[in-house]
């Protein structure tokens, strides 16, 4: 038994299977193992904390480290060591019990007289061993040769009973990120940066643990981790890492890697014709592939070891491989086509010129589809100065409006699509129009709606930008209702309704937009259309409509995470930039400042940031709010000073918003409501109903709103359905004259997201959340006399202000009843509320009050 409890080394091994204590103890009580499991799966590791576990306890007898040159040696492993004791092990007949536990690493370097030793040594139970037995990793090239003397060895004596086998499990994306975690710079890792390191890993824990050494590093330096494993030392520890965990790959699975990365997001059926379908799928299955969910089935590679197989291969093997395949694709250009093929020769015929690639040998038609696929390509990445290139080459040899169009985007000209924002958005209005050209009456019609839901998206935007949430639900409604977009086009128009009508305090509307939109997102099959930075945008959005309407959200910060290990895998770069927003929208909300700047900070600064202008300016400003409320003003007021204060009234309100909590925790206080003052005058008669109430609830938490203002928080509490609705009434109908001496967090209208996990320690400094708010799920309360009372009259059809008559009270203190009732019986509205109040209370009917009848 053991004498005391030891986490010394058992906390820093990730997993189930790798418990060092639990297995120290097992072989001090006498059972022999052999662990197993292939290069890279941490045996060596786990070993050495077993070792480390028994030499506390005095119950290690040797570390063994079996060396090649003495594998020829008999007994050389043995002798080696020194050891009295097992030196006898080599004599017959047989030597005492060798008191303590032998623990080797690595058999395949035993010589075989020492394992036959300890093989009679084991089976006369005079001997406690623990081994390590290297095996393979699916589609390994080269497998242990288990024939040989010393592992059939030992792999008999499991057989035979004798030994205990453990085979360690692949590290899963649980375990990978325990792990990272136990790193002390792990904190400099944002969650893009997270799941691109567990996916290059390869469910090797040695490779990750360097990786994240480099990651760590490099995050320290200021760069982007992510982006500095595209170049590695050759002299690094995590260059040997990797050329060892790449050499038992067969070279057909490192020719289809090296192709399938050089082709990213290469159509299977294409990849399929390139290289033996049967290595494409076991590659999938071995996770180094991956396909989407759309109809093509797009492949890319694990980024690293795809790297490798490249330099291993050599660059000119590998471009000869993509010459193979470009030449028989345009042989055979009428039976299939693959994009990133076509932008592999275009880039070709691009480098090596007209005469040298032979490009005029094709026909005009095949030439200007190649440099359309190829200037798309550019303009989509943002490289205009190559998408003119490759459309200018493609115009001289057919006159295509398409290609004229591309040629257009890249030198930033056109009318019809001039007036967006920015070139995406551009791009989605001009490729649409442009390809009615000579198309079916069906293609064009969905290139018109396309066309009309991006007017009408960037209208709903500007509205919401000058806080006029009413234009911008109508120009919502509007681009939902076009039937003939496309599922892309109707994707993003939903997530904009579900945005706008939670601005408006609808938040049942808003509910029902995000729950379509999620059910795309759901589908088995991706729609035509639909990439990652959609989906990371759609995230995106549904995690503000919550953060808008004050609701949990929770729920969608687990579709966040599984979005992020997808967008590992198949993303581009610049989509990172949406994971990072989108992350710290989801750490804000749930109160974790430092993690939330960490993310946004991680996104803004990668190269081609996809997420710039409002948008980031209001997730900083979330941000803000959160460092304020934490206490942690140098960081908040930092925030704000990179802030423009001249920019659309939905900024200056949130700069004044976040000023009124830097205030508030300064305690200054008559500036604070100073600032909550100029804040509301944002608001003042706008539809922006959920900033509304955020602003009146300020003012009169802080004792600075007037009769009619208390009067206009109760009736937006009345007319809306935001979860911060009801926070407010009960919060401001609760406060008391004795609370004088404010806490901070009483600012804090919205109670923080649950999370499954606690936070981190270094960000527990933020203030307890709030309770969170009544559910219709939760226990009902029993309602007072006097709001059965109100609620019998409301349903008889009497407005408030028809009840504060009757009953000689306030049209305030009337709408409090009404809406505290709702609160306790789960009522979506006042007219609901008193139907199951009349119901109750008629003959029969559930019992309504305290007494079981309605007052007299």
């Amino acid at each position: 038994m053991r004498t005391q409890p030891s986490n010394e080394w058992a906390k820093r091994l990730i997993g189930t299977d790798r418990d060092a204590g639990l297995l120290a103890d097992r072989a001090r009580a006498g059972t022999s193992f052999v662990i197993a499991g292939p290069r890279g799966s941490g045996r060596s590791y786990l070993l050495r904390a077993v070792a480390a576990e028994l030499e506390r306890h005095d119950a290690l007898r040797a570390l063994v480290r079996p060396a090649t040159s003495l594998s020829a040696v008999p007994y050389g492993a043995l002798d080696a060591i020194g050891d009295e004791q097992l030196t006898d092990l080599s004599r017959r007949p047989l030597a005492a019990a060798v008191s303590g536990v032998v623990v080797i690493d690595d058999v395949d370097a035993l010589d075989v007289a020492s394992t036959h030793a300890l093989a009679r040594a084991v089976a006369s139970r005079r001997v406690t061993v623990i081994l390590a037995l290297r095996t393979a990793r699916a589609r390994a090239g080269e497998r242990p040769d288990d024939s040989g003397e010393v592992r059939r060895t030992v792999l008999d004596l499991w057989l035979d009973g004798l030994l205990r086998r453990i085979d360690l499990a692949e590290l899963g994306d649980d375990d990978a990120g325990g792990l990272i975690d136990l790193f002390p710079d792990a904190h400099l890792l944002d969650s893009a940066t997270r799941a691109g390191l567990v996916w290059r890993a390869d469910g090797s824990r040695t490779l990750l643990r360097q990786l994240i050494l480099e990651a760590t590093a490099t995050a320290r330096a200021g760069k982007d981790p992510l982006a500095a494993l595209g170049s590695i030392p050759r002299h690094s520890r995590l260059a040997v890492a990797l050329e060892r965990h790449v050499s038992d790959i067969p070279r057909p699975d490192l020719e289809c890697l090296a192709g399938v990365r050089r082709l990213r997001h290469l159509e299977r059926a294409a990849a399929t014709r390139l290289f033996d379908a049967e290595i494409v799928g076991a590659l999938l299955v071995s996770g180094l592939l991956h396909a989407d969910t759309s109809a093509d089935r797009r492949l890319t590679a694990n980024e690293l070891v795809a790297q490798e197989a490249h330099r291993q291969l050599g660059g000119e093997h590998v471009d000869a491989m993509i010459e193979t395949a470009a030449t028989r694709m345009l042989a055979e250009a009428d039976e299939w086509w693959s994009h990133p093929l076509a932008v592999a020769v275009s880039e070709r015929w691009h480098r090596l010129g007209t005469e040298a690639s032979g490009e005029a040998a094709y026909p005009p038609r095949v030439r200007a589809r190649v440099a359309l696929h190829a200037a798309r390509d550019a303009n989509d990445r943002g490289d205009l100065a190559h998408a003119a290139a490759h459309a200018a080459r493609g115009l001289k040899a057919i006159d295509d409006p398409a290609l004229h169009l591309e040629a257009a985007l890249a030198c930033r000209q056109g009318s019809p699509w001039e007036a967006a924002d920015d070139m995406q958005a551009r791009r989605r209005l001009a490729r649409p129009l442009a390809r009615r050209a000579g198309a079916s009456d069906d293609v064009g019609a969905v290139a018109e709606a396309d066309a009309r839901v991006e007017t009408l998206l960037a209208d709903m935007a500007h509205a919401l930008a000058q806080l006029d949430a009413a234009r911008a639900t109508e120009a919502a409604a509007r681009a939902v209702s076009e039937t003939s977009a496309s599922t892309a086009a109707h994707l993003k128009a939903l997530i904009a309704a579900g945005t706008a009508e939670a601005m408006r305090g609808r938040w049942r509307a808003s509910q029902h937009h995000n729950r379509r939109a999620e059910a795309i997102l759901d589908a088995r099959q991706r729609p035509d259309g639909i990439g990652t930075r959609d989906r990371l945008a759609a995230v995106m959005f549904l995690l503000g409509a919550h953060q808008i309407a004050g609701a949990d959200g929770a729920a969608v910060h687990r579709r966040l995470e599984r979005e992020i290990a997808t967008s590992a895998r198949e993303g581009e770069p610049t989509d990172l930039t949406l994971v990072g927003a989108a992350a710290a929208i989801s750490f804000a909300g749930a109160g974790r400042p430092t993690e939330s700047q960490r993310e946004l900070m991680s996104a803004l600064t990668r190269e081609g940031a996809t997420v710039s202008g409002p948008d980031a300016t209001m997730i900083e400003l979330g941000v803000a709010d959160e460092f304020a409320m934490a206490g942690r003003l140098a960081e908040a007021r930092t925030i704000l000073a990179r802030i423009d204060g001249r920019g659309a009234p939905i900024v200056c309100r949130g700069l004044l918003y976040v000023e009124t909590t830097i205030l508030a925790v300064e305690g200054r206080w008559s500036e604070a409501r100073a600032a909550a003052r100029a804040t509301a005058e944002f608001t003042r008669g706008s539809s922006a109903a959920a900033l509304r109430i955020r602003d009146l609830f300020r003012l009169a938490t802080l004792k600075e709103a007037r009769a009619h203002e208390i009067d206009e928080l109760v009736q937006l509490a009345a007319t809306t359905d935001l979860p911060l609705a009801v926070e407010a009434v009960r919060r401001a109908s609760a406060h008391t004259r004795e609370e004088e001496c404010l806490p901070v967090d009483e600012l804090r209208l919205h109670a923080l997201w649950s999370a499954d996990a606690p936070p981190p320690a270094e960000t527990t400094t933020s203030l307890p959340s709030l309770p969170r708010p009544t559910s219709p799920t939760d226990a009902p309360e029993e309602l007072t006399a006097r709001e059965i009372e109100i609620a019998l009259l409301a349903d008889e059809g009497l407005t408030n202000r028809q009840i504060a008559a009757r009953l000689f009270l306030s049209i305030r203190t009337v709408e409090s009843h009404v809406y505290q009732a709702r609160l306790k019986v789960g009522a979506a509205s006042r007219r609901e509320l008193g139907h199951l109040v009349a119901t109750s209370a008629a003959p029969g009917g559930p019992t309504a009050g305290a007494d079981g009848a309605p007052p007299s």
